[in-house]
């Protein structure tokens, strides 16, 4: 009967669930009206006439489309907040504590990982906000993220190539690796990798003397703010074709090394099979490892592939304005996934998720256990001797000493032999 009861519940549930989505799929179609439209005003100053381009980026995208599936927006972005916080937090937490981690190409993937959590809090609590409240933060915020974004969309290019450089000297050369890759060398990799993803926001500000969003390329004037309200700011101006031009010239580099590490990999085929014993567990790891960071490029690039092709449609006319704000919204959710695949990728590898996690439960019970051992431990008396020229401290314990030295009898040894003091 209790089976039957609980398989009866579980079932209603789900039966609720069903209905309460029918319905909002249902109100959603009913109530669903295009209203993202760009409002081109003309204006007259002098002799010269301009053109005024606005719109609302609340009626914009998923949540313009159907307002009332904000609070599953809102959960979405903070679960994939809390994912990438957690996932990139397990694979810090282990090079720094598991010695055979801290490999120096490690400190590469350190770095992607930052990048990666910057990446999410720079989108996500912003986009969150924007939504409870049905408005944009404000312009100050707007030409920031205009900034950083692209930024940090090129740093994660450029380190996932140095990663792959790395791993081809380790699979290629492993003699040499430990004096080629040292750790003033990977910090220098991993200044000229920021300077490069500088370029481009660096030469925009230099050129207008301001960060310039994607929304001025709709307008004759500087209006700064997102398309839509889960859309941050994109940095617009001639300087998105350098963007796009260092992005490519990134994974190009990250495929021509890994098909280095495959060629080194086929030639070496043979000798790899006469390998026994520590050399051949070593070989073994290395290309496990190269196998681990294809993974992890092949599934970034794929989450970014429905960004590049909204963001071609749109530009070329393929899609109109309303079509191309839904999509862009789902498309850069979707790229925004990449902040926390590569922790997925990892504990699927090398299960870093339970590693990192049985590590900190163990010493947490360890601190427990030894706080309750030290609380167990029973008060005992303690006893105080009393030296000649010294004095006793103060209290009811050096008192309590004092009388049981002096109600003591005092031993007089013979002469010539010793006391027990001495």
């Amino acid at each position: 009967m209790k089976n039957t009861s609980v398989t009866t519940s579980i079932t209603g549930a789900i039966a609720n669930i069903t209905s309460a989505v029918a319905a909002t799929l249902t109100n959603a179609s009913e109530l669903a009206v295009p209203v993202c439209d760009f409002v081109t005003t003309n204006f007259t100053l002098g002799n010269v006439t301009s053109s005024v381009t606005s719109y609302n980026p609340a009626h914009c995208g998923v949540y313009g489309y159907y307002p009332p599936l904000q609070p599953l927006l809102s959960f979405i972005l903070v679960f994939m907040t809390v994912w990438s916080l957690f996932g990139n937090g397990c694979l810090l937490y282990l090079v720094r504590t598991e010695k055979n981690m801290r490999e120096p190409g490690n400190i590469l993937l350190c770095a992607l990982a930052l990048t990666d959590i910057t990446q999410i809090l720079v989108y996500a609590p912003t986009t969150v906000d924007s939504l409870v409240h049905g408005e944009i933060p404000g312009e100050g915020w707007c030409r920031i993220q205009a900034f950083i974004d692209p930024f940090l969309g090129t740093l994660t290019v450029y380190l996932q190539a140095s990663l792959w450089i790395c791993r081809y000297i380790h699979i290629a050369f492993p003699f040499d690796y430990a004096s080629m890759i040292t750790k003033r060398r990977l910090a220098l990799i991993v200044a000229i990798c920021v300077l490069i993803a500088l370029t481009a926001p660096l030469i925009g500000v230099a050129r207008a003397g301001t960060v310039q969003s994607w929304t001025v390329d709709e307008s004759s004037v500087d209006i700064a703010q997102p398309i839509s309200l889960m859309m941050p700011c994109i940095m617009g101006g001639p300087e998105v074709f350098l963007f796009i031009v260092l992005n490519i010239v990134g994974v190009v580099i990250s495929c021509v090394a890994a098909s280095l590490i495959c060629k080194e990999v086929l030639d070496s085929e043979n000798r790899r099979q006469e390998l026994t014993g520590i050399a051949k567990d070593q070989m073994e790891n290395k290309l496990k490892s190269a196998k681990t960071l294809a993974i992890m490029t092949g599934v970034q690039l794929i989450t970014w592939f429905p960004v590049v092709i909204v963001g071609l449609l749109w530009k070329t006319g393929g899609i109109t304005s309303d079509m191309g704000s839904v999509l862009g919204d789902v498309s850069f959710v979707v790229m925004m996934t990449s902040t926390f695949t590569d922790s997925i990728v990892f504990a699927k590898r090398k299960n870093i998720y339970r590693r990192a996690v049985g590590k900190i439960y163990g010493k947490i019970r360890k601190r427990y256990e030894l706080q309750k051992e030290l609380q167990d431990i029973p008060l005992r008396n303690v006893t105080v001797r009393r030296y000649p020229g010294r004095q006793t401290s103060t209290g009811s314990l050096a008192d309590s000493a004092a009388q049981e030295q002096s109600a003591r009898p005092v031993k007089i040894n013979a002469p010539g032999s010793c006391s027990p003091l001495e």
